[in-house]
Formats: structure tokens, sequence, C-alpha cells
């Protein structure tokens, strides 16, 4: 197989993109059943759209303290067609309270609250302080919602929640998500187009 394929991130968006040396070459190797070309090629992308998905969001898990749902939530896949066989995966979600990662304490207690508060974000990392400008601590907003804030002025109130990476972030991180699973990618099309030509060679 020819490498007529590449995959993109671009703000929360992963393209899979195609020349078409790849259908020529998938053409070919179907020989008198070239007509069934396309088929082959958005069988083998939407396979492998879903694959990506799958492989990002248990990259992400094993790299973020965030559970694998909520990336597998934040990501949605456009099926190919046999008229456009290019698939794309999109992902949105704003930014992520600290809360939601890990923080000690964990639950809010206001009459045994802790001189610092701890965070993490990455799995890899250890627990650190939050010291950087005003005192952060858990606190408990009318809504029943709780969330890490720091106060804005040395007066009690407004507060300001910390925030950390949106999930389109994280998953789009080349140095810890996307440029992992990447190469993969490829590796998968490459299997899944083998499979669908065998697929259709088999009914012969």
């Amino acid at each position: 197989m020819s490498k007529g394929m590449k995959s993109q991130i671009s703000s929360g968006l992963i393209t899979f993109e195609f020349d078409q040396q790849l259908l020529h070459t998938i053409e070919d190797a179907l020989g008198d059943l070239r007509g069934e070309s396309r088929k082959v090629l958005k069988n083998a992308v939407n396979k492998t759209a879903k694959q990506a998905k799958e492989k990002l969001a248990e990259q992400a898990k094993e790299t973020y303290v965030v559970k694998k749902t909520r990336f597998t939530k934040a990501m949605a896949t456009k099926n190919a067609t046999t008229a456009k066989p290019e698939a794309t995966i999109k992902i949105t979600g704003a930014q992520m309270e600290l809360k939601d990662f890990k923080v000690s304490p964990a639950t809010y207690k206001p009459k045994n609250r802790p001189s610092v508060t701890k965070a993490k974000v990455l799995l890899s990392s250890s627990m650190k302080p939050l010291q950087a400008g005003s005192k952060a601590f858990l606190a408990k907003f009318a809504s029943g919602h709780v969330s890490i804030v720091q106060r804005r002025t040395r007066k009690r109130y407004p507060l300001k929640k910390l925030l950390s990476n949106s999930i389109p972030t994280m998953v789009g991180s080349q140095e810890r998500v996307y440029g992992i699973v990447e190469p993969d990618i490829y590796d998968d099309l490459m299997a899944n187009i083998k499979t669908e030509i065998g697929k259709v060679l088999s009914k012969r």
C-alpha cells in the first residue's frame, strides 16, 4: 500500500484525509472488482476513525487524572461516505475545573479546612500545593457546586474558580496524546483496507 493518507488535528477537529494514489492502489488490488474501491475505502476509514477515538480516549486516560468516559463523550465521529470517504472526529469541551482532576482535600469540610490545598492534572505527577497568588481552597456555592477557588482580592468575595486544560487541548497534545496515537492511525487504516479488500475478493 502506498502512503496516501494523513490525519491532522486543528481546533479540536481531527480529519482523516487521503489522496487519489491510495484509491488507485485499492483499485489495482481489486482488479476487475475495482468498482468496489470507494466502498472499501469508506468502510476502512470509518473503522479507523472508531479505533482512533478509542485509542485517543485510552491514551488520555493513561495520561491525565480524568475518567476515560469524559474523553469518549467529548468526541463525536462523522463517518465517511462512498462519495466522500473522509472521516472526522470532533472534540468539544470548555476548560475543566481543577476540581475535576485529583485534589486534596477532595471533600468540602468548612470546619476542617487544611492549611494547604493540593492538586495534580497528570497521572505521572505528584500532588502539588496550590500556592500561586492568594490561598486556594474548596468552596461550596449556593447551587451546591463544590470547586477549588481563590479570592480575587483581599475581600471575602468574589471568588475565582481554578481551571485547567480543556478536553480538546488534552487530546490534541502532540507530546502526550494525539502525537503518540497518530502513527497507529495510519497503521490501522492500512490494515483495515487490506481486510476490506479481502472481503471483496472472497466473494468472487
